[in-house]
């Protein structure tokens, strides 16, 4: 009885196994059968042809875009060795052009400073007479040059009545204060300083323009840059008529003492 036990058992255990064997195939087979990549679809010979072609086109098209490329970049590199071949010729960098232009600009503006500097002494030199300082004791330079000169243009007026000029030390300078000038066709006034005893206007020498006033109604004037000593001042009404400025008439020359 143990022995027909015994052999059902080792019959059942071995169709067991069997079973179990053949369902792992079965399975190891699904699962090879799923992980396998799909079947790839079939392509036909002129399908092929025709993406070669186009690639070819392709691959024609960026050729040609490169070689427009290499034309462009030669035209620069022709232009760019002309630019560098001017340079050599001229000698002269891009800094040196600047610093001449920069002294071409300086030695103008001075040209035209002297310019103006010059018409301002004509139209100065052309609105005065020759005996300026006749009326006030200082004509030892505009006398000196012959009485004819003189009688042939206009000489300043003598001092007018009521037209005078007082100085005193203040504001850190010379004020000088004077009464209204009385003329027909008024310019304006024109205080001149004079380290010697001889003034002038326009200047000369020692003279020195210490302003120019347009208004009539302006009566003080205060010099800050007097110098030291016994300066001598004087003020000069100007009339101007014609387009040509005149002395109409001025005040008596007064010194004064700075420390």
């Amino acid at each position: 009885m143990n022995r027909r036990v015994r052999r059902s058992v080792v019959v059942l255990g071995v169709a067991a196994s069997l079973l179990l064997g053949l369902t792992s195939i079965r399975v190891a087979a699904d699962l090879a059968a799923a992980a396998a990549p799909p079947p790839a679809p079939p392509i036909s010979l002129q399908t092929l042809k025709d993406q070669l072609t186009a690639e070819q086109d392709r691959a024609a098209g960026l050729q040609q875009q490169l070689e427009d490329l290499l034309d462009v970049t030669d035209q620069l590199t022709a232009v760019l060795d002309a630019t560098q071949v001017q340079v050599a010729d001229d000698g002269l960098t891009a800094a040196e052009l600047q610093d001449r232009l920069k002294a071409a600009k300086s030695k103008l503006a001075v040209v035209n400073g002297l310019l103006e500097k010059a018409k301002a002494r004509l139209a100065a030199l052309g609105a005065a007479t020759a005996g300026l300082s006749a009326g006030g004791g200082s004509s030892g330079k505009g006398g000196g040059g012959g009485g004819g000169s003189a009688a042939a243009t206009a000489t300043p007026k003598p001092p007018a009545t009521g037209f005078s000029l007082s100085l005193t030390l203040a504001g850190g300078g010379v004020k000088a204060t004077w009464s209204t000038c009385s003329v027909s066709n008024f310019y304006g006034y024109a205080l001149v300083r004079s380290t010697d005893r001889e003034i002038h206007y326009p200047p000369e020498d020692k003279d020195t323009l210490v302003t120019q006033i347009s208004s009539n109604g302006t009566t003080t004037y205060t010099d800050g840059a007097a110098p030291s000593g016994t300066p001598t001042y004087r003020l000069y009404c100007l009339t101007r008529a014609g387009g040509e400025t005149r002395v109409g008439t001025t005040t008596s020359s007064v010194q004064i003492t700075v420390p």
